[in-house]
This record gives structure tokens, C-alpha cells and sequence, in this order.
């Protein structure tokens, strides 16, 4: 349950349902991003081979995925510091390592 100020009353908040709520994301620490910030990075082996792009981030259990589409198809890919070798939003890139048949 939320409280917004200056909605009083019901009669008031249904005045403001199906309404988008918006905010101003606060900054991350250093190396964490917010899932929006991440999806449509171009993601590249160590080699700087093209992988794809990221096109969704969603949470299996406690661990976040990375959907990538690329030419070799789709690519889930885990969110976790051994695969996810770097994050450059300026540049546009994510570096990843894996083996690409545990993941397929």
C-alpha cells in the first residue's frame, strides 16, 4: 500500500487509477544498473565478437537473465559477474563469457 500526497480519500484515488506512476530513478552504486538501462546493449565475447542485442531482462528465481537475439538466435544468458565481464552503457556494450551450449 502506497499513500500519495494530496490523494485523500477513495473517491479521490479512483480519480487516479489506470494512471502511470513515475519517478526519478535514484543513482545505483558504482557497477549496478537498472534493467532499462541495459536492454538494447550490444553484447560481445571477450573477442569482440558480436553475440546480439539484449532485448529483456527478467528474474528466474533469485538470478537475473539476459535474452539476447543475435544471428545465431536466441541466447539466455545469467546475470552474474563470471559471464558478465563488463558493462559499458556509454559505449553501448556488455561483454560476456560462456560456453554458448550451456546456455542455447
Amino acid at each position: 500500500m502506497i499513500t500519495l500526497a494530496g490523494i485523500e480519500g477513495r473517491e479521490a484515488a479512483e480519480a487516479v487509477v489506470g494512471r502511470y506512476l513515475e519517478v526519478v530513478p535514484a543513482p545505483l552504486p558504482e557497477g549496478e544498473f537498472y534493467w532499462h538501462q541495459l536492454e538494447g546493449l550490444t553484447v560481445v565475447d571477450p573477442a569482440g565478437i558480436e553475440l546480439g542485442t539484449l532485448v529483456e531482462v527478467f528474474r528466474a528465481g533469485e538470478a537475473e537473465v539476459y535474452r539476447i537475439d543475435g544471428p545465431d538466435g536466441e541466447l539466455l544468458v545469467p546475470g552474474v559477474r563470471d559471464v558478465v565481464r563488463g558493462i559499458d552503457l556509454e559505449a553501448g556494450r556488455m561483454v560476456v563469457a560462456y560456453d554458448a551450449e550451456e546456455v542455447r
